[in-house]
């Protein structure tokens, strides 16, 4: 999925109205449009897209779904448009601060985003905002039925006595092609099931949803729900670990229990988990692959607030089938996982690309393990000869690391080029080089934007991100409009349609051809609609659109 991010436009409220044609007969408003730019009423857009983690699955999201948010400055975030009501729709959900917000490196804002979706595992983001730049999260789903390469699901069902478990019960994800270790929960018989107060549930049936997620897939590690990089999390001593930190994982299990139609959140009794480790994992702290009798500590995430807690230590042994594991008891229910963490090096590690052809799309420069764990990373949308990016939290405990960049399509990582692993701290810079890409004929395409309210003399110039379809490959390029102004490079000849999320509604127009034509029409499907133009002295394709609203608050 490719994205672009607007030229500099001019900003602010206009501040001349124009009077066209007033007779003394019509009332002095009656002719004149109030033009509105809307840049100063939203700062740092984020375009939060949820995408199924299994590319190849065939299965849809949901068309809208609720979103919350949550967190220290829940209350500075809005849709596009302003107000809270944060509602996905095809797996898109735009973003941007409050006018009043004022994010920087030393007093960033950050919000914490929680959905759940039927079929897949609730998932949680946690969002940093360090400045008024657009960005682009993308969000995997991991699907119960088809989950994502290098994880496995369980789902089971079992009786109880008023809330009570009869018999031992065992849920255990199986290992497949990608994902060769496995996990389990055991609770023992004569557990009370309790809810989130800790009072009993009196329920006949105990319902198991569980995700196991392994550490030797990349596509496992993308869907890693609360991710790598922790800003908020407790630490042994109990109190929240200020300066964040960065964990390497050695497994996760994400567990989701309902006893009839509640959730259970904690247990009469312990419970025990156990996750088999890959035995191809390096141990960040001794720098040697794991082996039995290395420690590792034990965090659970609370997935609402996206709160990583230290809970204890485990050590790994062998078990019964010669894997390499670890077993530990639970008293409450979260996702776990046994995490290696630890401090970050001095000073930043500077980036350097080298390629023999501009590329325009969305990528990641990521800095991972040697299994290609992330631990620090850069989006950005453009990459050319030169081009680099400051990596400030590189992790001093993760072992040896490398640069890996790759090109993003939804939750699809092609990779672009790596480097040689090398130990982060001290090493001041490094240089990557890109594999040689295909020649594409982009042509530089400039969109303006108005916005017509159908009830009162409005026009404003919107301040969002636009979706533009190519119709010939499929491909969404995410584009954000600042006042009613955005650029792209999209394909020669190809054809594209464009839509956009504002204020909560969805407005469309049918596909057109892009091309040095002149007069090609913006069909309308949902209100929004106009002209694309080629202005032969720029070498630019001019997309005149508006789209129409009913709602206009």
């Amino acid at each position: 999925m490719k994205l672009f991010t607007p030229r500099p436009v001019i900003a602010g409220l206009v501040s001349a109205l124009m009077i066209v044609g007033i007779h003394a007969c019509k009332k002095p408003t009656e002719d004149i449009n109030l033009m509105v730019n809307t840049s100063t009423l939203s700062k740092a857009p984020t375009l939060v897209q949820f995408v199924n983690a299994n590319a190849s699955t065939g299965t849809t999201l949901p068309t809208s779904f609720t979103v919350k948010i949550t967190g220290t400055d829940a209350k500075l975030v809005q849709v596009d448009g302003g107000g809270t009501n944060f509602t996905a729709t095809n797996g898109v959900l735009p973003l941007s601060l409050t006018k009043q917000a004022n994010p920087s490196v030393t007093n960033p804002v950050t919000y914490t985003i929680y959905a759940e979706v039927p079929g897949f595992l609730p998932v949680t983001k946690t969002i940093t905002v360090t400045g008024n730049t657009a960005s682009m999260p993308v969000i995997p789903l991991v699907e119960y039925a088809k989950p994502a390469q290098g994880t496995a699901a369980v789902t089971k069902q079992t009786e109880l006595n008023n809330g009570v478990t009869t018999t031992t019960m065992v849920a255990t994800t199986t290992t497949n092609a990608t994902t060769t270790e496995n996990s389990a929960i055991s609770i023992p018989a004569g557990t009370q099931m309790l809810d989130a107060s800790g009072a009993a549930i009196s329920s006949s049936q105990l319902n198991v949803n569980a995700v196991y997620f392994g550490t030797g897939n990349k596509e496992s590690l993308t869907a890693f729900p609360g991710g790598f990089k922790v800003t908020n999390a407790i630490g042994p001593n109990g109190q929240t670990i200020s300066t964040g930190t960065t964990f390497v994982t050695a497994g996760m299990l994400s567990i989701n229990l309902n006893a009839g139609s509640t959730a259970v959140k904690a247990f009469s009794k312990p419970v025990t988990l156990t996750l088999e480790i890959n035995d191809k994992l390096v141990n960040p702290q001794t720098h040697q692959v794991v082996k039995a009798g290395d420690v590792i500590p034990i965090w659970s995430l609370n997935e609402q607030t996206g709160q990583w807690k230290y809970e204890s230590t485990a050590a790994i042994a062998r078990n019964n089938d010669g894997k390499l594991s670890v077993s530990f008891p639970i008293t409450h229910l979260s996702g776990w996982s046994a995490n290696w963490y630890g401090s970050t090096c001095p000073s930043p590690l500077t980036v350097k690309v080298h390629t023999a052809q501009e590329l325009n799309g969305d990528f990641v420069l990521s800095l991972t393990t040697a299994n290609e764990q992330q631990v620090s990373s850069s989006e950005v949308t453009q990459l050319k000869e030169g081009f680099s990016t400051v990596l400030n939290d590189c992790p001093a405990d993760a072992g040896d690391v490398k640069i890996v960049v790759y090109s993003r399509n939804g939750s699809t990582l092609t990779k672009l080029g790596e480097t040689a692993t090398f130990s982060p701290c001290g090493q001041g810079s490094i240089d990557v080089n890109l594999n040689t890409q295909p020649t594409v004929d982009y042509i530089k395409t400039t969109i303006h934007m108005t916005a017509k309210c159908s009830t009162q003399q409005v026009v404003a110039y919107p301040s969002t991100w636009l979706t533009l379809k190519d119709a010939t490959t499929g491909e969404n390029t995410n584009v954000y409009m600042s006042d009613g102004v955005a650029t792209a490079n999209l394909v020669n000849g190809h054809s594209y349609g464009i839509t956009t999320n504002y204020s909560n509604r969805l407005y469309n127009s049918a596909s057109f051809k892009l091309d040095k034509a002149s007069g090609v029409a913006v069909p309308a499907v949902n209100g929004l609609s106009g002209t694309a133009n080629y202005d032969a002295a720029s070498n630019t394709i001019i997309v005149d659109a508006t789209f129409v609203m009913s709602n206009c608050n």
